[in-house]
């Protein structure tokens, strides 16, 4: 019995170095379900993407459809290691009536799996074109009037709502289900269990004081269906812009509000060598009446970064605002923004600059 699990353990090693030294090609996903297409569409929203994971160069020798209906596009046929490609997958509906599956047979030269079967499904169904006109957004077994919800101007600290109306196209009852929604967005559907051919509604709530965010803010909302595999590739966009409303402020609240007064907006560090580090501070005093409250700092670029030692001031109070530029992928004239939200209610959002030169080594 020892010698058998000898055998067995000395089998698996060799097998797992085989793996980690020979041809490996990675598929993202071997299937893709369309859910309900219309008769005579042609969608293109398929896409299968590769990586060679093993340590050789291999090659998408051909790639065989099994139907005239569906035809690819490669990206790129030689992989070498590291390489990822791409397969772009059109099908055309027309001639289909009901439910389907077609088959893409990838050929490599990869020496372990030598050909890679990709799968396509769904279902084809004439689809009044009043509905279509009404939900022209396909999310995959339903319509949907849109797939985006943009809440505009988000004044702080309401909550927003907005709704989207969802069709069902399949011939049987599906139940939408929203896996990981964050605490700030609370979603509730109108009927729960949508009949076939029928529509329900989508509420869809943000409470901008639980995000704790200030700005543009992008989030996106996940759903899929009871009893099926949620793909998270799939998700709706939600935006908006969290702002504070001063408007209902008395003419004594507005005198007795925080001031904030910058000594200046500009820092000019002249000329630095690419890929010096740049560092400043902005001094400023809260000039109003009551606490000044910073909400957030933000910079227009990745390269730029801004902090401050505490986020509260008493009247009359100094603070400074930290910043420090990064130049390694900077060349000529940089300026770049810091901005800093408060509850001013005349200067909410307020720009500094940080400016100057920056030269390569070799200038």
């Amino acid at each position: 019995m020892k010698k058998l699990g000898y055998v067995a353990s000395l089998c698996v090693a060799l097998l797992f170095v085989m793996q980690a030294n020979a041809q490996y090609l990675s598929f993202d996903k071997i299937e893709y379900d369309y859910g309900i297409l219309p008769t005579n569409t042609i969608d293109t929203r398929a896409l299968f993407s590769c990586t060679n994971r093993g340590t050789e160069e291999i090659v998408i020798t051909k790639v065989v459809p099994s139907s005239k209906s569906v035809t690819c596009e490669l990206t790129r046929d030689t992989l070498r290691q590291g390489i990822r490609s791409s397969l772009n997958v059109t099908f055309n509906s027309a001639g289909y009536s009901s439910i389907f599956t077609e088959y893409i047979d990838v050929f490599t030269t990869d020496k372990m799996l030598g050909k890679i079967t990709l799968k396509l499904t769904g279902t084809v169904k004439d689809i009044d074109s009043t509905i279509i006109q009404m939900y022209p957004s396909t999310f995959d077994l339903v319509r949907m009037d849109r797939l985006r919800i943009s809440y505009g101007t988000i004044n702080y600290p309401e909550t927003v709502t907005d709704t989207i109306v969802v069709y069902n196209p399949q011939d049987t009852a599906i139940s939408l289900i929203f896996p990981n929604v964050p605490n700030y967005l609370t979603v509730q559907m109108f009927p729960e269990v949508i009949q076939p051919n029928s529509t329900a509604l989508m509420v869809v709530s943000f409470n901008s004081e639980l995000r704790k965010e200030w700005g543009t803010i992008y989030d996106r909302l996940y759903l899929g269906f009871q009893g099926k595999k949620v793909n998270y590739k799939m998700k709706l966009s939600i935006s908006g812009t969290i702002t504070e409303d001063f408007s209902n402020l008395t003419k004594e609240q507005l005198k007795n509000a925080p001031k904030i007064k910058f000594d200046t907006d500009v820092f000019n560090f002249d000329t630095v060598k690419r890929g010096e580090q740049v560092a400043c501070k902005f001094h400023f005093t809260n000039k109003g009446k009551s606490t000044l409250e910073i909400r957030k700092i933000k910079t227009t670029c990745g390269c730029t970064a801004g902090s401050m030692e505490k986020m509260s001031y008493a009247k009359g109070e100094d603070g400074y605002v930290n910043v420090t530029l990064n130049t390694t992928n900077k060349h000529g004239h940089v300026r770049q923004a810091v901005i800093i939200i408060s509850n001013d209610p005349e200067n909410s959002e307020t720009r500094v600059f940080i400016e100057g030169n920056v030269k390569d080594n070799t200038d």
